[in-house]
């Protein structure tokens, strides 16, 4: 994709108005059938993992408990797919209510994120046979972050993530089987009665475990180099999923537009980017002042492979701030872009590192994943990747003008002219009696 078609495709008068699923692309295509096979290698070499265990598996060992399984399919990825509880706060809570038009990408994003997390981590549990253990709560260890971690994260991904994207569903069939519509209405109107607790539940879950993913490195003590280990680090955790979250659905909005060739809302953009730019600013701030009155400057000056990744991450987080502030001066997609991949890079590292890059457990400690670490953990992120393929090319997902409503009518009228919306615009911009043709 040129750096001019960035640029100039669409102008910047562009409104997102409502969300229009991505027709006249086939689900199954090459990308698709790569994505299906790395997924069958994980799931074969998952079986391989339950039966042989985790030994002839994983690089793990005793001074490295934990594997990428852990600490980047679940440290660094939920904290990717943490876009609904920013971006939702942001909407809703602060009332910037440009944000409404990216809130079903965040949803889609932060629900696909959670599930390939969870089914990571039951992969990675080193005794599979204990789990029936679940039904019994009263013998939990409920004075362990990592029982907090886990118990919050389920709930957030099987509850509020799943019901949120319960709508998108509900839409689908509405407006595609009018059979369907009176159970469609019984069940949205039973979820209106729900939706505040589960919204509150939204808000006040990932806000928990993400902190207490951080908290969870506090108990390593001096194993983490002290660049890393903090008493703000469950803060600065949080905040890195702040910016990272939103560097994925703003990054993946775009990059959908572009692929897509869909129209981009500079003042959606613009919103999204300037805040963004002020949670890196202020978080690289607060880690600046940690790092200085704790009195770990001077680590940071040492030609070590500690200092490089240190200053990697900062510089990262640091350049991606200013793209993504100077985009929003002149209104240019590219430099925005460009901010959204290299803030969202080095928040990776800083969550990655805590855990492996930064992790001391003694001077002849080693960790290196396995091959098949690696072959399963691109696994399940192809399959949250198939996942979001099917989902938008299926599901109102991506923010469009209402002339890309119509396009899309119009090429459905002509391809399945027996699927018709009837009354779509009954309370809306046309007459009662408008009929328009739609399709998957």
């Amino acid at each position: 994709m040129s750096t001019a078609a960035i640029s100039t495709s669409r102008p910047a008068t562009t409104r997102w108005e409502r969300a229009v699923p991505v027709y006249g692309f086939p689900v199954i295509n090459k990308f698709f059938l790569v994505l299906s096979g790395l997924v069958m290698v994980a799931i074969i070499l998952t079986a391989y993992r339950e039966l042989a265990g985790l030994g002839p598996v994983s690089g793990m060992n005793d001074a490295y408990g934990w594997g990428i399984w852990k600490t980047f399919n679940v440290m660094v990825l939920t904290a990717l797919g943490s876009g609904a509880f920013a971006v939702g706060i942001a909407a809703w809570v602060f009332r910037r209510k440009r944000l409404h038009a990216l809130m079903r990408m965040a949803l889609l994003t932060s629900f696909l994120a959670y599930a390939c997390g969870l089914l990571l981590l039951g992969i990675d549990a080193g005794r599979p046979w204990n789990f029936y253990w679940i039904v019994f709560p009263w013998r939990w260890n409920m004075h362990s972050p990592l029982a907090e971690v886990a118990i919050c994260m389920s709930i957030y991904a099987m509850i509020p993530l799943a019901v949120e994207n319960i709508p998108l569903v509900l839409e689908r069939l509405w407006y595609f089987d009018s059979r369907l519509r009176p159970g469609v209405e019984r069940i949205e109107k039973r979820l209106h009665y729900f939706f505040p607790w589960i919204i509150a539940a939204a808000y006040l879950l990932p806000g928990m475990h993400q902190s207490s993913l951080g908290a969870l490195m506090l108990l390593a003590g001096e194993r983490v180099h002290p660049l890393w280990q903090s008493p703000w680090l469950p803060v600065l955790y949080l905040g890195a999923a702040t910016f990272m979250s939103f560097g994925c659905v703003a990054g993946t909005t775009m990059l959908c537009c572009l692929v897509w060739k869909r129209a981009m809302d500079m003042e959606v953009l613009d919103e999204a980017a300037r805040i963004t730019a002020w949670l890196i600013f202020g978080w690289l701030a607060l880690r600046s002042l940690d790092i200085l009155f704790r009195g770990a400057l001077l680590t940071a000056l040492r030609f070590d492979r500690f200092a490089g990744v240190f200053w990697l991450e900062m510089l990262l987080i640091a350049l991606g701030g200013f793209l993504l502030r100077r985009s929003v001066r002149t209104h240019d997609p590219q430099p925005m872009f460009i901010g959204y991949i290299l803030s969202s890079a080095g928040g990776m590292i800083y969550r990655f590192a805590p855990t492996t890059l930064a992790f001391r457990p003694n001077p002849e400690a080693l960790y290196f994943p396995a091959t098949i670490e690696i072959l399963v953990s691109l696994g399940f992120i192809s399959l949250g990747v198939a996942g979001f393929l099917i989902a938008v090319k299926r599901l109102a997902i991506l923010p469009a003008p209402l002339s890309e409503w119509h396009d899309m009518a119009s090429y459905f009228r002509f391809r399945r002219p027996y699927i018709r919306w009837t009354g779509y615009f009954k309370h809306g911009h046309f007459g009662e009696d408008e009929t328009e043709a739609a399709g998957d």
